[in-house]
């Protein structure tokens, strides 16, 4: 019987979730070509020309656009390993404080809470200078690097 309650429920659970992550990606996808969007009217102001069209088939079109995706998931996966380095400090400075005041276990002390917030702060702001430096730097790069591409193949 609580098999049958808790099996329906993780179900819902499971369709629920699913139907979350599907509302993402197409918002997702949506907002990536509003942006483009909005990207290719910013050339034509500053161009004076009509830009409506992009060929894919030109070999440094087509692999900066391939940068530019596989970028999003670098960020995302050092984004991610920040957090657990963060989490990894946290849990040592915790677990020193128990060891150093077991009283916080029988809720006779109260813990040190400003100094897991001054790690997280730390720590947060020295993991994310990489991220943070990648999002600003990889469009430049990329940008700069194709230009001289283009110079040199004479377009």
């Amino acid at each position: 019987m609580v098999r049958d309650i808790t099996d329906r429920l993780d179900a819902v659970g499971n369709v629920t979730k699913a139907n979350t992550k599907g509302y993402s990606v197409g918002s997702a996808s949506l907002a990536c070509f509003l942006l483009f969007s909005a990207y290719l009217d910013e050339v034509e102001m500053m161009t004076g020309k009509e830009f409506k069209v992009i060929d894919i088939a030109v070999p440094e079109i087509f692999v900066g656009g391939l940068l530019g995706s596989m970028t999003v998931f670098v960020f995302s996966a050092w984004a991610i390993a920040a957090v657990g380095v963060t989490a990894e400090e946290v849990i040592k400075e915790v677990r020193r404080q128990f060891k150093e005041r077991p009283g916080i276990l029988n809720y006779e002390e109260k813990p040190d809470y400003k100094q897991c917030v001054s790690i997280v702060n730390e720590a947060g702001l020295r993991q994310m200078v990489k991220p943070g430096l990648l999002a600003v730097l990889a469009p430049i790069a990329t940008g700069v690097i194709f230009r001289v591409i283009g110079i040199y193949r004479g377009r």
